[in-house]
């Protein structure tokens, strides 16, 4: 199977950055901004010199007008870290390229840009619970962790996504910056798992993939539909009745769901899988306020 990304698209990801909500404290030097004190690049204020402090940080220019020794101070500047909550449910096979595949090469270009910026990346993949997780960790070692992770995925399972939040929660005790790649086809919901994420503090993208024929299907006659995540099928007529019944239903589904992100100011991301993800990544997100 050919790679999740190559090097030409991985130097298109090169400049870009996270936008971040707030200030984080953190445990690394990074790029996000923290209030507390320490070298960075983001000057903040002045305070009058203690015994101990770096001479390297008194300012000179105002000792000589002020007579007074002033030492700069800094915004430090702290990693946080980043989720990436991938379904691999059997709903996720479908689609040509599969929305497994497509979420994939996602989650994977969100991990280099993270990684790029000195943040802690990690892959949380998921059906109906969690499966094998990487934890958070720096450095591009760990891009090579959740490459291979991700590079033959095999989708199946039900979706459980208030669940599969429930044990993420409980796997991962810090708020961080957590992207749900998913379908969203959970038939328990999706909106109190959301909740528990947001009382924790996390800030929330959501990319939602779907295969172009979910979204406007092509097909008339008769029919044989299983559904992949029960195995259950039922012969179904399809006609021009049919599908505008499907896509009245579909629309009220997704304008519930964009009620619910939006109401609660979350990015989300209605993503079908013919969208090159690159310009996914440079145009969608940059435009919703996610990557600059």
């Amino acid at each position: 199977m050919e790679p999740l990304i190559d090097e030409a698209f991985l130097r298109r990801l090169a400049n870009l950055k996270f936008i971040v909500k707030g200030r984080r404290k953190g445990k690394l030097a990074g790029t996000h901004p923290s209030p507390r004190a320490g070298t960075s690049v983001e000057f903040a204020d002045y305070r009058d010199y203690s015994p101990g402090d770096d001479f390297r940080y008194i300012d000179w220019n105002l000792l000589g007008r002020l007579d007074r020794v002033l030492v700069k101070t800094f915004v430090h500047e702290a990693d946080r870290p980043i989720y990436l909550l991938v379904d691999l449910s059997a709903s996720m096979r479908l689609g040509d390229p599969p929305k497994a595949r497509y979420a994939a090469r996602f989650a994977a270009a969100i991990a280099y840009i993270g990684l790029r910026e000195l943040d802690r990346v990690g892959l949380y993949p998921f059906c109906d619970r969690l499966l094998s997780a990487i934890p958070p960790r720096h450095g591009m070692g760990q891009m090579n962790h959740i490459l291979r992770a991700l590079q033959d995925v095999a989708p199946a399972g039900t979706t459980s996504l208030d669940r599969t939040i429930g044990d993420f929660l409980s796997a991962s005790r810090e708020s961080g910056l957590v992207f749900l790649v998913s379908d969203l086809l959970s038939r328990s919901g999706y909106q109190e798992g959301i909740a528990r994420l947001l009382h924790r503090g996390d800030d929330i993208v959501v990319v939602q993939v779907v295969d172009p024929q979910e979204l406007h299907p092509q097909m008339e006659g008769t029919f044989e539909i299983r559904e992949v995540e029960s195995g259950r099928s039922m012969e179904l007529v399809v006609g021009r009745r049919t599908l505008a019944q499907y896509e009245r239903r579909l629309g009220l589904f997704l304008d519930e769901m964009t009620a619910f992100f939006s109401g609660h100011r979350i990015p989300h991301f209605l993503v079908p899988t013919d969208l090159p993800v690159e310009r996914l990544i440079h145009e969608r997100l940059r435009a919703g306020g996610v990557l600059q």
